[in-house]
């Protein structure tokens, strides 16, 4: 078999659009919520979906505008270019702006809005009940609400596979009765998380896509199977842009560092019954690493009373719980990878979109190399360390 191959290597310019809209009373902290516009081909599903629930949602928030509204946050909504060509510009808008970003309270994603009606979402643990929570403030073409359309479909599932089990990272999901996923890559997502340390999710709704990145992607395709009627393109937009309005309103951040220790915790247990199937009697300890968990843990709940407490000082607490997150970044990154600094989560250098939890202790391991994952069980350890220090520092 011979392959002919032709490139084209000729530099184009490209073009993020970035609405902002200035917050009132916290201006240098920015609720940015996302959406790429370029496709490979005709892209109906991948990105336009998303992109016309974005546009819808801005149309929203205009007439909230209109009316006298203004955010306490500053509320900003990016239409990223080159996306398909290696998430370009997302990272470079990123990388531009990393020192405003390290005050940023999130980042909300939308790639695939609508294929299907299969509501799905992805988050970092501190924003996983968040989600939840919004989508039950918004009604389902199923009847109901988002999450109980949610629920009930993985309960159907579940009864399908009935000895089908959860990773083991998502065994605490089953306390919030639906789960959320971890964020790997392949959308706009990353550079936000896993290069700069901003709070993230990512959301769709899906659905049997068998025209993912073709010519079939296309309009006609959309309005006979993806969704007729447009009504899941209407849900998504609510749940988008409520995201956005709640977090860039609301008095104290809803992270919740209780439930992110908890899920550290169990990536870790997993990650130490791996290390002895692969290393055998040269497994490192983890005990340091999981006692560190377990003060996160500790050091969530004690501040989530004090995001209850309507006496807090709330601007205080806000740069503490903000904080909580980078401080999760690796300073020198990601072995082979050093763009990469989030210890928590990356992309799999073997995976593509799927997300690695703990990632540099997760790699070394399956590399079978001991002092790799010696050295990078301790940088976790250090980097969860910093995290709890940062919530206990709350006073």
């Amino acid at each position: 078999m011979k392959i002919h191959l032709k490139q084209d290597y000729q530099y184009r310019t490209i073009w993020n659009v970035v609405g902002k809209i200035p917050g009132t009373q916290s201006p240098d902290e920015w609720v940015i919520a996302g959406n790429h516009r370029d496709a490979w081909v005709y892209g109906a599903v991948d990105p336009n979906s998303g992109t016309a629930a974005m546009l819808e949602a801005a149309h929203g928030i205009g007439e909230l505008l209109k009316s006298g509204w203004k955010p306490k946050r500053t509320l900003m909504l990016a239409s990223w270019d080159a996306e398909e060509e290696g998430l370009i510009g997302s990272t470079e808008w990123a990388e531009q702006h990393d020192k405003e970003l390290a005050r940023a309270v999130a980042y909300f994603n939308m790639d695939v809005g609508v294929s299907g009606p299969n509501f799905s979402a992805s988050a970092v643990p501190s924003l996983k009940q968040f989600v939840r929570e919004v989508t039950k403030a918004v009604s389902s073409p199923a009847g109901g609400t988002v999450f109980e359309a949610w629920k009930e479909r993985r309960s159907r599932e579940s009864a399908r596979e009935p000895n089908r089990e959860e990773p083991e990272n998502n065994r605490v999901a089953a306390t919030s009765e639906v789960r959320v996923g971890d964020l790997g890559s392949g959308s706009d997502f990353t550079a936000f998380l896993q290069h700069l340390g901003v709070p993230a999710t990512d959301i769709s709704s899906g659905g049997d896509y068998g025209v993912y990145h073709s010519a079939f992607d296309n309009f006609a395709w959309f309005k006979k199977f993806g969704d007729p009627t447009f009504a899941y393109e209407q849900q998504m937009a609510r749940v988008f842009g409520l995201e956005a309005l709640r977090m860039a309103d609301v008095d104290v951040l809803p992270y919740d560092y209780e439930n992110y220790g908890r899920e550290i915790s169990s990536y870790l247990e997993s990650a130490q019954k791996k290390s002895v199937e692969k290393l055998g009697k040269k497994a490192p300890d983890y005990g340091a690493a999981l006692t560190a968990a377990r003060r996160m843990m500790a050091a969530g709940a004690a501040i989530a009373a004090k995001q209850k407490d309507p006496s807090v000082d709330a601007a205080k607490l806000n740069r503490v719980l903000r904080d909580t997150e980078a401080a999760l970044l690796l300073p020198q990154g990601l072995p082979n990878r050093p763009w990469f600094r989030h210890a928590i989560y990356a992309p799999g250098e073997y995976t593509g979109y799927a997300a690695v939890v703990i990632p540099g202790v997760n790699e070394a391991i399956d590399a079978g190399d001991e002092a790799r994952t010696q050295q990078q069980l301790a940088a976790l350890t250090a980097a969860i360390n910093r995290a709890a220090e940062k919530l206990e520092s709350f006073r």
